[in-house]
């Protein structure tokens, strides 16, 4: 079933770039979702003994994880030229994040957020020196296409995505994040967030209607490149 934001968004008569890379995005959320149902996290020995400060353990994890993470940030700031320092920023969090770490949240979820927070943290910042940005994008993140015109209009499409997603609140754009581009269900949510779990899905419906609302003001005035 397509997700009510990206039919939404085709109400709004959005460029089918648009809608194509919204659905790209979407493309496993069934996979994240099966995954979160496994009973033994095989991460969590890691985790734990990262935390207690063995450096072997911690190299461990970020192998293991680093595709994971690389994932969640391009989805949070797309095809983004700084991706692999916001990787780096990412395992630097964690490090420090696993202090509190007690086991009792799957590991893929506890770097969820960090990668969440970083890349909101970017995105805000980005807006604020958009001015001052390239538009250029290094060819090793360039989106899976031969076609150039296809290609110019995923990342168009992206760019237009992140601009909206940079105007909403930290708690809103956290949900939308986690839900819509992640697919984590309301319950998830409302652990990391420390919230319940219709919290979540009040946030995510004023979340949802405020990214409409601003994608179609950026397609009105002509901002999107």
């Amino acid at each position: 079933m397509v997700p009510w934001w990206i039919a939404l968004l085709r109400e709004r008569q959005l460029t089918c770039a648009m809608t194509a890379l919204l659905a790209h995005m979407s493309n496993d959320f069934a996979a994240r979702a099966a995954q979160s149902n496994e009973v033994v996290d095989p991460l969590r020995a890691l985790a734990l003994a990262a935390r207690d400060g063995e450096s072997a353990a911690f190299s461990r994890l970020y192998e293991r994880t680093r595709d994971q993470a690389w994932r969640v940030l391009y989805r949070v700031v797309g095809n983004s030229p700084d991706l692999e320092d916001l990787l780096q920023e990412s395992y630097i969090q964690l490090m420090r994040a696993l202090q509190s770490y007690r086991g009792e949240s799957r590991v893929s979820t506890f770097l969820h957020r960090v990668c969440v927070n970083v890349g909101l943290m970017h995105l805000r910042s980005k807006k604020r020196r958009r001015e001052e940005l390239s538009d250029e994008v290094p060819e090793t993140a360039a989106p899976e296409t031969t076609d150039p015109h296809r290609a110019a209009q995923i990342k168009q499409a992206a760019d237009l995505v992140q601009r909206a997603l940079s105007t909403l609140s930290e708690e809103k754009a956290s949900v939308f994040v986690y839900h819509d581009l992640l697919g984590l269900k309301p319950e998830e949510i409302s652990e990391l967030l420390d919230c319940p779990a219709n919290t979540v899905r009040s946030r995510l419906n004023r979340a949802r209607a405020d990214f409409t609302d601003a994608v179609g003001a950026l397609t009105r005035e002509g901002k999107a490149p």
